[in-house]
C-alpha cells in the first residue's frame, strides 16, 4: 500500500485547518485508500471509459486501414482520428436496453406474520411511492445502460435531508462506476474495507456549499491520475477554474458485543475535512446496490456486453473499411499516358476542352487503368460476423423484430421470440438481485427515518381513486422512537416483473377473454367490469365507470327479480290455501244440508279446522 498522508494540493492554501489527532488520521486514511483503490481499480475504470466511447462510435482502439503508395495496407491505431464504425453493436446494445425496459421490476412486500398483511400492502405502496418520487423508470434505464455498457451499475440509497422541502426523504442516486472506488481485494461490495464515491467541483462550488471550510480547500487539477473524471470533463479540467475532488468516504466499524457493523461517512476535499457522520444507517450496510453483468472472479464488479463483443465488432469495422476502400478505388478512373506521346496531362485533366492535340494517339499511348473490385467474400464475411454478433448477444432477428424468412405464422414467430429471449431473461434475473437489495435498503430507511406524521397520497391506477397511506414507522413497523436498538423489519421483498412486451400483453388479454367466455358458457358470474379491469388496453379508464355503474344496476335488478320470485311463490301458496278453503266450505255446506233434514248436530269434516286456520 502507498504511504498514507502524502497528499498535497496543487494550490497551497494559506490557512491550515485545525484538526485533532483522530481527524488527521482519518484524512490520512481517506487519501491513502483513494490512492490504493485507484491503482487497483484503474483497469476497470479504463475499460469502462473505452466501452462508453465505443457506444458513441468513437472506439479509441479501432484500427484505421490505410492503403500505401506501394500498394501495401497498414493498420494504424488512430485515437481520435475518424474511422469507419458501423452501428451493429450500438443497435444490439439499444435493443437489449429496450428489452429490459419491457421487463420493469416492481417490489412486493411480504409479511412474516399473517396479521401484518394489511401493513405489508401499505408498505408496498410506500416503497413504490419512493421509487416514483425518484423517477425510477428513468433511473432504471440508466442502470441498465451502465450494466450492459460498463458491466457494473451502481445505485446509492441515501437519506437526503434537503428533499421534500427540507423535511427529508429517500434519494436514489445513479453513479457511474468510473466515479466509485471499491476494494480490489473482495468479491462482495459489503465486505469492502471502504467504498469511496468521488466527484469534481470548482472551488466556487465549495464556497457556496461549505462556506465554513472552503478556505481550507486547495485546487487539485492534475492530481489523483484522473480518478473520477468523466469522458466529457477531460477537456475542461485544465481550462476551467481550479477544481477539487470531493471524496465521500464510507467506512464501517464492527462492534463485537452487539455483533453488528456501524456505517460511517466522511466528506473530504482538497485536503480539508468537511464533515463526519457516525452510525448513519441502522441496517449496517454500505448504502449502494450494484448489478454485475459478467462477474470477474475476485472482484465485486464485472464486464459488460459492449467490451465482450468489441473484438468482433472491430473485425466487422475493418472489413467494412476494406469494402469502402475498394469501392473508392474502383470508382476512380486513372489514365496511363506515354511520355513521348506528345499529349499534355493538363489538357486531358481539363474536361472543358473539346479538342486535345498529341503526337501519338493510339491504344499503346493511352490506356485506362481500372482497379479490380473485390469478390463477394469480404461482404459475406462482414455480414456473417454481424449475424454472429447478434446471435451471441441474444439479439437475433426474431427478438429484434426483423423479417424472418420462411416463418409467417404468428404462433411460430412468438415461440421463436420466446426462445430467443433466454439471455434477456437471464439478464433480468441478474438485475433483480440488485433491485431487491435496493428495495430492502429503502424499507430500512422508511423504518428509520419516517416520522409519525408522514402521510402519502398514493395515486390509484386508471379508473380507481387515490388513497392516503399512513407511512409512519410507528404504523408500518410498530416502532417507537427512543427505544434503543431496533430489530429487523418483519417483512421480506419479492420482485415481480411488469410485462410491457406487446405480444405478451396480447397473449395475457386473450387468456382473460377466454376465461370470461368459459365462465359465460358455464353460466357463472364474471362481471364485464372485472374483465376490463384485468385487460391491458388503452382508454379503459373511460369505460370502467360505465361498466361499474351497469354492474350496480344489474345487481339491483337481480335483487328485484329475487323479490318478485319470492312474492310469486307466496301468492301461489295463498291461492292454494284459498282453493282448499273453498273445498272445505263446499263440503260443510253439503253436510249442513243433510243434518237439517235429520235434525243432527253439524260436525266439520276431518282436517277442516287446520284448513280454516290457514
Amino acid at each position: 500500500m502507498k504511504e498514507l498522508g502524502t497528499f498535497k494540493p496543487t494550490e497551497e492554501v494559506s490557512i491550515e485547518q485545525e484538526l485533532d489527532t483522530a481527524q488527521r488520521e482519518l484524512v490520512s486514511e481517506v487519501y491513502g485508500r483513494v490512492a490504493n483503490f485507484a491503482e487497483g481499480d484503474a483497469e476497470v475504470h479504463e475499460r469502462a471509459r473505452v466501452a462508453r466511447k465505443i457506444i458513441l462510435l468513437q472506439d479509441p482502439y479501432q484500427d484505421q486501414v490505410t492503403l500505401n503508395a506501394d500498394g501495401t495496407v497498414t493498420y494504424e491505431n488512430v485515437g481520435n482520428k475518424p474511422t469507419m464504425q458501423l452501428q451493429t453493436l450500438k443497435s444490439t446494445y439499444n435493443n437489449t436496453v429496450a428489452d429490459q425496459m419491457d421487463n420493469m421490476p416492481e417490489p412486493v412486500m411480504l409479511p412474516e406474520r399473517p396479521e401484518l398483511q394489511e401493513m405489508a400492502e401499505e408498505l408496498t405502496d410506500t416503497v413504490r411511492w419512493v421509487m416514483d418520487n425518484n423517477d425510477y423508470e428513468h433511473l432504471h434505464r440508466r442502470r441498465v445502460e451502465d450494466y450492459l455498457c460498463t458491466g457494473t451499475s451502481v445505485i446509492q440509497i441515501a437519506w437526503d435531508e434537503d428533499m421534500n422541502y427540507g423535511k427529508g426523504d429517500i434519494a436514489l442516486i445513479r453513479y457511474p462506476i468510473e466515479c466509485v472506488l471499491f476494494d480490489p481485494l473482495v468479491e462482495n461490495l459489503q465486505d469492502s474495507r471502504a467504498v469511496i464515491k468521488v466527484s469534481w467541483h470548482p472551488l466556487s462550488w465549495y464556497t457556496a456549499h461549505y462556506p465554513d471550510h472552503a478556505k481550507y480547500i486547495g485546487g487539485e487539477n492534475g492530481l489523483h491520475n484522473g480518478v473520477g473524471v468523466l469522458m466529457a470533463q477531460e477537456s475542461d479540467m485544465e481550462n476551467d477554474e481550479p477544481r477539487a475532488m470531493l471524496v465521500e468516504y464510507w467506512y464501517r466499524k464492527y462492534n463485537a458485543k452487539t455483533r453488528r457493523y456501524s456505517i460511517n461517512v466522511a466528506h473530504v476535499a482538497g485536503g480539508a475535512l468537511l464533515a463526519v457522520k457516525e452510525d448513519v444507517y441502522l441496517h449496517g450496510r454500505y448504502p449502494f446496490a450494484i448489478d454485475v453483468h459478467t462477474p470477474i472472479e475476485g472482484w465485486c464488479v464485472g464486464e459488460g456486453m459492449v467490451m465482450e463483443l468489441a473484438p468482433m465488432m472491430r473485425y466487422i469495422n475493418r472489413y467494412a473499411a476494406y469494402i469502402d476502400m475498394n469501392l473508392r478505388m474502383s470508382s476512380k478512373g486513372r489514365l496511363l499516358i506515354r511520355k513521348d506521346s506528345g499529349i499534355k496531362k493538363e489538357d486531358i485533366a481539363d474536361w472543358s476542352k473539346d479538342i486535345i492535340e498529341g503526337d501519338k494517339i493510339d491504344p499503346e499511348n493511352l490506356q485506362w487503368l481500372q482497379h479490380v473490385p473485390f469478390t463477394g467474400m469480404a461482404a459475406q464475411a462482414m455480414l456473417q460476423m454481424q449475424t454472429d454478433l447478434k446471435q451471441d448477444s441474444g439479439q437475433n432477428q426474431f427478438t429484434r423484430g426483423e423479417t424472418a424468412g420462411g416463418v409467417v405464422a404468428f404462433s411460430a414467430i412468438n415461440a421463436l421470440q420466446e426462445a430467443g429471449n433466454k439471455q434477456n431473461r437471464m439478464k433480468t434475473a441478474s438485475l433483480n438481485v440488485g433491485f431487491k437489495e435496493m428495495v430492502e435498503q429503502i424499507m430500512w430507511l422508511v423504518y428509520q427515518f419516517y416520522d409519525d406524521d408522514r402521510k402519502l397520497i398514493i395515486v390509484g391506477e386508471k379508473g380507481t381513486e387515490n388513497k392516503v397511506v399512513d407511512a409512519s414507522s410507528k404504523h408500518l413497523f410498530g416502532r417507537q422512537k427512543g427505544k434503543g436498538a431496533y430489530s429487523a423489519p418483519p417483512y421480506s421483498v419479492r420482485v415481480q416483473i411488469q410485462r410491457r412486451n406487446p405480444l405478451q400483453v396480447q397473449a395475457q388479454n386473450e387468456l382473460f377473454i377466454q376465461a370470461y367466455t368459459m365462465a359465460a358458457q358455464a353460466q357463472q358470474v364474471f362481471p364485464l367490469s372485472v374483465l376490463f379491469r384485468l385487460l391491458t388496453v388503452d382508454g379503459k379508464e373511460k369505460i370502467m365507470p360505465i361498466l361499474e355503474q351497469n354492474d350496480v344496476i344489474q345487481q339491483q335488478m337481480m335483487q328485484l327479480a329475487q323479490q318478485n320470485e319470492q312474492l310469486a311463490q307466496r301468492n301461489q301458496q295463498l291461492e292454494q290455501g284459498v282453493q282448499q278453503l273453498s273445498q272445505v266450505n263446499a263440503k260443510m255446506g253439503q253436510m249442513a244440508k243433510g243434518k237439517m233434514y235429520s235434525g243432527g248436530e253439524i260436525q266439520p269434516p276431518e282436517g277442516a279446522n287446520q284448513q280454516m286456520a290457514l
